[in-house]
């Protein structure tokens, strides 16, 4: 095969599926420094690949809520990239849109590759006729590369890349303790308790008079969490929704530990080497969603056989209660952060 200069990458997806796209990119790009590499992403990928990878032959090309609908939106968006005159085309999202483009590149005779979700297995994993550890979506996008010609091995290494974050927007201090909580996500069956997750953080205080809570959320998350910090104004800071994506980054880069559920922040902390304790509702780490070089034993979850019984955690729990959530106790949460933190 001849070899590429030109690689389209595709990833119009949300803030977790794009940061576990940015190990990927880094490690191929380093693998092929004479290949340039173009992620055509949404705004907030861009925000995230620029804040963390600084390499000459990898950009980003951001498409826009609404740019380029329909069919015909969508033969302009192909016009525009093939005359950038890439080589091969790496579709790490597989939807309509991105088939359509698959499509007009692979009829000009451009070799494209496309992610292999595992629909069905994961299909099965929530119908409870597999329980197994399945392909990690970073596995995944490896595959692609791999399957274009383009072997390599994943060195990214979140700590080497944290170190270039040296600014500390956050001020967070270096003589305590200091911890990172996102406590929402983007579904119910992903967020454990409200009334819950207050109780495991008074009783942290309370085990732990010197520890630093650093509140992560977005802008429709302000206010609830601001009444966490009237509770524990000396132990909390609130970071939801008056700082950047950049900002949370470096925050995290100087944090101790994160405590996330499955959702983006956990794919935040990865990024730069932040060791997360993660809660796990009505998904599973078993459909391949654990953060990159995340624990699984710093996974928090519930042996029940209905689990799981979502990919996503939008489906609704058929019991009504998320039992999954609400039978993990705020003093399980709050022993395994103390645990992680002191020894």
């Amino acid at each position: 095969m001849k070899p590429f200069r030109k690689v389209l990458a595709m990833r119009l997806s949300a803030l977790g599926d794009i940061c576990m796209t940015l190990p990927v990119l880094d490690s191929v790009s380093r693998a092929y420094p004479d290949v340039h590499f173009t992620l055509l992403t949404t705004k907030v990928g861009a925000i995230v690949m620029q804040t963390l990878l600084h390499r000459p032959n990898l950009d980003v090309k951001v498409i826009k809520k609404g740019d380029y609908k329909g069919i015909s939106g969508l033969n302009r968006l192909y016009r525009e990239l093939k005359e950038q005159k890439f080589d091969a085309v790496a579709d790490l999202h597989d939807v309509l849109r991105t088939q359509w483009v698959d499509l007009r590149f692979w009829l000009s005779g451009t070799p494209v590759r496309r992610i292999q979700k595992g629909r069905s297995e994961k299909k099965a994993l929530t119908k409870g006729t597999i329980h197994r550890q399945l392909k990690t979506s970073i596995e995944r996008y490896r595959q692609v590369f791999s399957d274009l010609g383009l072997d390599f091995e994943m060195d990214y290494q979140g700590a080497t890349h944290a170190a270039l974050l040296r600014d500390n927007p956050c001020a967070v201090p270096t003589d305590s303790l200091s911890i990172g909580i996102a406590p929402f996500a983007q579904h119910q069956g992903k967020v454990y308790p409200t009334p819950l997750m207050r109780q495991m953080i008074s009783l942290l205080i309370q085990e732990l008079p010197q520890i630093r809570i650093f509140l992560f959320g977005g802008p429709d998350e302000k206010s609830t969490l601001d009444t966490w910090v009237e509770e524990h104004p000396e132990h909390i800071v609130n970071l939801a929704g008056v700082q950047t994506i950049e900002d949370d980054l470096r925050c995290m880069a100087n944090l101790r530990l994160m405590v996330s559920m499955d959702s983006a922040n956990m794919h935040l902390a990865s990024l730069v080497g932040l060791r997360c304790l993660s809660i796990w509702g009505t998904t599973h780490r078993y459909a391949g969603f654990l953060g990159y070089q995340q624990r699984e034993e710093d996974c928090i979850e519930l042996p029940l056989s209905c689990r799981p019984c979502s990919i996503y955690g939008n489906k609704p729990c058929k019991f009504g209660d998320y039992h999954c959530l609400t039978e993990i106790t705020p003093r399980v949460v709050a022993i395994r952060i103390k645990d992680l933190l002191i020894h």
